[in-house]
């Protein structure tokens, strides 16, 4: 049954046209922009963010005609989903989430953990007298020049190895004059040395825990030492190397963690978003129909004071021809003072309703200079339906346990929770780490006349990469590394830390599923009680109506007084406003059940795609 009988005939297909002549004005994204270009160059390149939206769609200025607004529910929930700065806020955590799953793709610390890089850097031992000096005066095969991350580390659990492949490239220029103590090695008192080295390294981590590394060395060295027999001296050495943990740190299940973590937060992001708009679409849902009952009671009001107008100036009349006493007419003007004044609080009342729909439909509020003055309209008259087609409660909860997003939240929470304490488990472990290396030695230079050097070493950069590509001078090494700490106290605090919030996590889930039933059980006995209340106040109304007409037409024929018809009247106006306040309770019940059960977007035809591209 239709509550608002006094709207406008043509106000609903007014509403139809305006419909078609509305448009919803494409905003500009919020996302940010990927670089474009060459890999090597959009890499360090940083992304475009979007200024923040200043203004919201300009669908509300396509409602306004000769100052009302035409507001149908269907572009009220369009024009609150387009200008809600809190779903705007949202929309930004979506997006937000997203770099996180790329961020947490990289590997390496999380955020916010300090890290450093150092690169250390020696020339060949052999390589001259200086190279010798500086590894410690022994000979032999030469130093390795190594590129490691070390890591400041401030979070809980294993650290997931470095995802992206990192290259590293250095070089160093140098000219030192060096006093020498020792003349037997240098053969002289100061030793002017020359040198230049390059080094580069690439590096990737492994989802298992490992690290692969290419490493590349040359240096040149020139210095004025007689009892070099090459000089000046070119060295050069090309690698890989392997290591893997095998205990603490080993796995993709541990070292993906944070990736699934972040992936879920994007689903958690969106889940937030669609509870966000169920939120939105509930206020508008609410306020819309508040503000019909108001308009409708503003109607009803309007018209029992032009009656009790009309009752007034009769009774004026009556008493002038002597056909009534003349006391009748305090009656009468008591009764439109009442109604003038209910009239009154029935105009503020549809103005508080209005401001407040206002608020809810433009990006600033009620700041917009477009609604001052405006009136808006209800053109979607407040229906109560014959019946409820309400499936049985338990179907209800398990279809709330599925749609609603708090009841997705909780569960990805407890997903969460078990996530995490997969790290912390494994940090129980010791450190247990293998690994493997080869690389390959080449030097050459200038020999030194009479010094008696080989003429095979003879040459320069190129001839030392050749040695160095020929493997005539391999190395291979292989190392096993185990460290623990003999207590291990820290690592099981957090392991029981974390266990013990999963298991919080886990009691909050049954909380959220045992208060749902209680919710929904309480929902659907407000509706049946609302429709029990509605009803009862639909026959009431009837009967106050048939009652108030059979009063003025006793009173037309003299068998009743004004009195009696100003109770009549006063008995239809209640009966009226009791109708709408059952109508509104409905409503409202019927709306507050749809969010219970997560279903106020699909009972509204809202799609959350559409919603997030605003």
């Amino acid at each position: 049954m239709r509550i608002s009988v006094l709207h406008s005939a043509f106000c609903p297909a007014l509403a139809v046209l305006l419909a078609g002549n509305t448009f919803a004005q494409v905003l500009p994204p919020i996302g940010p922009v990927r670089p474009k270009g060459l890999p090597i160059i959009r890499s360090y390149e940083a992304v475009q963010v979007p200024e923040l939206r200043t203004s919201g769609s300009l669908r509300l200025h396509g409602l306004i005609r000769a100052g009302t607004l035409y507001l149908s529910v269907h572009d009220a929930i369009e024009l609150a989903l387009e200008n809600s700065l809190d779903l705007e806020t949202e929309r930004y955590n979506i997006v937000s989430s997203q770099w996180q799953v790329q961020r947490a793709e990289s590997g390496g610390p999380l955020r916010g953990v300090t890290g450093a890089n150092t690169v250390a850097v020696s020339l060949g031992a052999g390589q001259g007298v200086a190279g010798i000096q500086r590894n410690g005066g022994g000979g032999g095969a030469g130093g390795i020049a190594t590129v490691s991350g070390a890591a400041l580390i401030q979070q809980i659990g294993p650290i997931t190895p470095q995802l992206d492949p990192v290259l590293t490239v250095s070089s160093s220029f140098a000219h030192e004059t060096t006093p020498q103590d020792e003349i037997i090695l240098a053969g002289t008192n100061e030793l002017v040395d020359g040198f230049r080295t390059y080094d580069a390294q690439l590096q990737q981590g492994l989802l298992t825990g490992a690290t692969a590394r290419l490493f590349y060395h040359d240096s040149f060295e020139n210095e004025s030492a007689p009892t070099d027999v090459l000089n000046p001296t070119s060295f050069a050495y090309l690698g890989a190397s392997f290591s893997q943990s095998l205990l603490k740190g080993f796995g993709e299940r541990v070292n993906g963690r944070f990736i699934r973590i972040a992936r879920r937060g994007v689903a958690r992001s969106r889940e937030a978003f669609r509870a966000r708009v169920i939120s939105v679409v509930t206020a508008v849902l609410n306020n819309y129909w508040d503000l019909s009952v108001a308009s409708d009671d503003l109607k009803y009001k309007q018209r029992n004071y032009e009656l009790a107008q009309e009752l007034l100036s009769d009774t004026r009349k009556q008493i002038a021809a002597g056909a009534v006493p003349a006391v009748d007419l305090i009656a009468a003007q008591s009764a439109a003072a009442r109604e003038q004044q209910a009239l009154r609080v029935a105009a503020n009342a549809d103005v508080q309703r209005e401001n407040a729909m206002k608020d809810l439909l433009t990006w600033h509020g009620m700041q917009d200079p477009a609604l001052d003055g405006v009136h808006v309209l209800t053109t979607d008259p407040l229906q109560v339906p014959d019946i409820d087609d309400l499936a049985p409660l338990s179907e209800l909860l398990a279809a709330a346990r599925r749609d609603r997003p708090d009841m997705v939240m909780a569960e990805m929470a407890t997903e969460t929770a078990q996530i995490t304490t997969i790290g912390t488990a494994n940090g129980l472990l010791p450190n247990l780490r293998v690994g493997v290396s080869t690389y390959n030695f080449g030097q050459t230079g200038t020999p030194i006349p009479g010094a008696g050097a080989d003429s095979y070493f003879a040459g320069g950069l190129g001839s030392a990469l050749g040695q160095v590509l020929r493997r005539n001078f391999p190395n291979e090494r292989a190392y096993i590394s185990y460290s623990a700490p003999l207590k291990n106290q820290e690592a099981q605090a957090d392991y029981d830390i974390d266990v013990l919030s999963h298991r919080q996590t886990e009691l909050n889930r049954q909380r959220v599923y045992n208060n749902l039933a209680v919710d929904i059980s309480s929902q659907v006995a407000a509706i049946q009680q609302s429709r029990a209340r509605y009803r009862a106040a639909v026959e009431s109304r009837q009967l106050s109506e048939k009652l108030m007409v059979g009063e003025e037409r006793k009173l037309q024929l003299g068998t009743s007084t004004v009195s009696a018809v100003v109770a009549a009247r006063r008995d239809l106006a209640n009966a009226q406003s009791a109708e709408l306040a059952a109508a509104s309770t409905y409503v409202h019940a019927k709306v507050a059940l749809d969010q219970g059960l997560g279903k106020t977007l699909e009972s509204n035809g809202v799609s959350i795609d559409d919603a997030m591209k605003q």
